[in-house]
């Protein structure tokens, strides 16, 4: 690239965790390591009308949640490199709903563009100028919606999902998926079990909802209570779930159980960390995070489309198990006697590998 980069613009929506996670694993990144690179992380939403705030954000936790088959048809039918070609051409009208965005590219002017969401090719095209956009897909497999004809790269979490893209001609590197640099940071094991209230004594399961909390694990919470005695559960119900928060917290425990509700943290990585079992959703950065950590992770339900191919390859790969709802006990019981808080494996330089060829 000619042009040197001293400005760099972190786009993301908060449109699942994911997404958030991944950008702001790249800014923070950046911070720390380019200090001489000026960067900015942002919500894309924040800079979109009501409308389409509340058709692309409620639209998506609606149909996850009560509506799954019609998004699983949805996923399906738009996995074709044509459909994002349709939202490139369709970027003016898209774009009515964004200008305050457009005002921010415009007014802070950064040399490039690094994206953690499909959409965002189609919202910030403009026609004034030429800022180079990056791509990371933050699932582990390829979707047709985020192969936007005007992205430079794309950094993808495989290697079979980069021989997928140079098929199509596409510029790809096969980095890996960023996590937050807090998950490089080496860490004493018993502090954080003191610091989380967590008896050293007992092993320690951590229950995930997601980053929504769509889940509702009251029946699962019951079961490990009662067959697991002198243990922690650490429960992360979900941000902005006070519903499921207030249910969680109408399960009681015996004397001999630590049960913990923790509505949202920003230290998961540490809540990782100590946890001899996990058990969460297949998002794409939460998959990395565990794997990074050594953690296999039991998988509950996925929502349909990306979920299930992160579901897919980590079980292929066993890297993961996938939960016997009806009866999960044994699997927990199996996983226990494994356990074991080994070193993470070193993988701290995705993040950096990311940037560095961004900045080429």
């Amino acid at each position: 690239m000619s042009k040197p980069i001293k400005k760099i613009l972190f786009i993301s929506i908060s449109v699942g965790a994911g997404h958030k996670r991944a950008a702001e694993a790249l800014f923070l990144t950046c911070l720390q390591k380019y200090p001489q690179i000026e960067a900015k992380n942002i919500d894309l939403l924040d800079y979109s009308s009501w409308f389409f705030k509340k058709t692309t954000a409620s639209l998506y936790d609606f149909l996850v949640k009560y509506l799954p088959k019609l998004y699983d048809l949805g996923y399906k039918a738009t996995d074709y490199e044509y459909f994002a070609k349709l939202l490139n051409k369709l970027s003016k009208i898209l774009q009515i709903n964004n200008g305050k965005l457009q005002d921010f590219i415009t007014n802070y002017s950064p040399d490039l563009i690094i994206s953690t969401h499909f959409l965002t090719p189609a919202l910030v095209k403009n026609e004034t100028t030429e800022i180079p956009m990056d791509m990371v897909i933050t699932d582990y497999g390829v979707h047709g919606l985020w192969l936007a004809p005007n992205v430079r790269n794309f950094y993808v979490a495989t290697q079979e999902m980069a021989e997928e893209l140079k098929k199509k001609k596409l510029n790809v590197f096969a980095t890996g998926l960023p996590i937050h640099p807090n998950f490089f940071i080496e860490k004493n094991y018993d502090f954080l079990k003191a610091k989380f209230n967590l008896n050293t004594k007992w092993p320690t399961i951590l229950l995930m909802s997601g980053g929504l909390g769509f889940k509702n694990q009251t029946e699962l919470i019951k079961k490990i209570i009662t067959n697991f005695p002198q243990t922690n559960l650490t429960v992360v119900s979900g941000k902005g779930n006070e519903i499921l928060y207030k249910k969680y917290k109408q399960i009681e425990a015996p004397s001999n159980f630590n049960y913990q509700i923790i509505k949202f943290t920003t230290e998961i990585d540490e809540l990782m960390r100590v946890a001899d079992v996990i058990i969460t959703k297949p998002g794409g950065i939460t998959m990395t995070e565990c794997a990074y950590l050594n953690k296999i992770p039991l998988l509950t339900e996925s929502i349909p489309g990306q979920e299930e191919i992160n579901e897919k390859y980590f079980t292929t790969k066993n890297l993961a198990i996938k939960l016997n709802e009806k009866n999960p006990i044994e699997q927990i019981k199996n996983l226990l006697t494994l356990s074991k808080n080994s070193p993470p494996k070193d993988k701290s330089a995705v993040n950096e590998t990311i940037l560095n060829n961004s900045l080429k």
